[in-house]
């Protein structure tokens, strides 16, 4: 059987959980070998990017791709999921202006924090929220910071009980939580409608592929021209290129000084990742070092 190693962008459907695609991109590959990188909720949809063979060694480096969403926020109640999905926990009439609200998104661009939902994965003294929330149990939750890169109203059709929002955001967001902080800011009730998730990084939604165009495209064997090289999920990373006599280095794992580049090291700040090619061919993930009284150096931390 054919070993496949890269990326691929995969259009979740609504009502299957990220899960339910990895499995199911298992069955019709054939392989085990599968992750994924920025989870979706069941009844959102949009851009899943999965990581297939050697590139599942590269997950952890692409969690910190920032993420692209147009949300739907639904006002005049607030649900404890923070999304229409969930119970109501609160009714406010809705008595606010367009303008109001165009201002109102002003506060929530740049460096935010944020509540995370309750009906969340994230863990809290090593139990995760949906679990205290399933079990009735009070739980206190931490503001955690997040970036707001831009914020917009985008379809106003149903103004003012409902609006649609394009965001762009760092890794951590809860869109979720943007839309019920939104409410509460313009002095009402608000959550979550419907979820699109456009982009992840450099993965465009105009470019996914549903699972059933990738059923096909497995019989007839071109599995390949849909996935996508590890360099192209980290481009954001700075290429960083070994030249002929550091290449001995590189292979063996040792440090890498500015004559055993091709490239400079100059506009590198100190703990910043690249990505290293052995003169012209990917070799994988480094890491930029300059300690005071030093040189500087790149440590090779991940081959593919």
């Amino acid at each position: 059987m054919e070993e496949y190693s890269g990326y691929l962008n995969i259009f979740k459907p609504k009502g299957i959980t990220s899960h339910d695609v990895v499995f199911k991109t298992r069955k019709i590959l054939g392989i085990k070998k599968i992750g994924h990188t920025g989870t979706l909720d069941p009844n959102a949809e949009g851009v899943l990017v999965l990581c297939i063979g050697r590139a599942t060694k590269m997950v952890s480096y692409l969690e910190n791709l920032t993420k692209t969403y147009e949300a739907e926020i639904l006002f005049g109640a607030e649900y404890d999921t923070d999304d229409i999905t969930g119970k109501v926990i609160l009714n406010k009439p809705v008595e606010f202006t367009k303008e109001t609200f165009l201002e109102t998104l002003d506060a929530f661009r740049g460096d935010i924090m944020q509540v995370p939902p309750i009906y969340s994965a994230l863990k809290v003294n090593g139990k995760r929220l949906y679990e205290y929330a399933r079990a009735g149990e009070a739980v206190e939750i931490a503001a955690r910071p997040a970036t707001i890169f831009n914020l917009e109203g985008i379809n106003f059709d149903q103004f003012p009980n409902a609006v649609k929002i394009s965001v762009h955001c760092s890794k951590g967001t809860y869109i979720r939580a943007l839309c019920r902080d939104i409410g509460r800011a313009l002095h009402t009730a608000a959550c979550m409608g419907d979820l699109l998730r456009t982009q992840v990084g450099n993965f465009d939604l105009t470019d996914s592929i549903t699972l059933e165009s990738l059923k096909e495209i497995q019989k007839g064997d071109q599995v390949n021209s849909v996935l996508l090289e590890a360099e192209t999920a980290l481009k954001h990373l700075k290429k960083i290129i070994v030249n002929h006599q550091g290449s001995w280095f590189l292979i063996n794992g040792n440090d890498l000084y500015q004559h055993n580049l091709s490239s400079t090291m100059e506009k590198l700040e100190h703990g910043e990742k690249v990505r290293l090619y052995n003169q012209e061919s990917f070799y994988g993930i480094g890491q930029f070092y300059q300690n005071q009284n030093e040189p500087a150096f790149i440590h090779p931390i991940k081959r593919l």
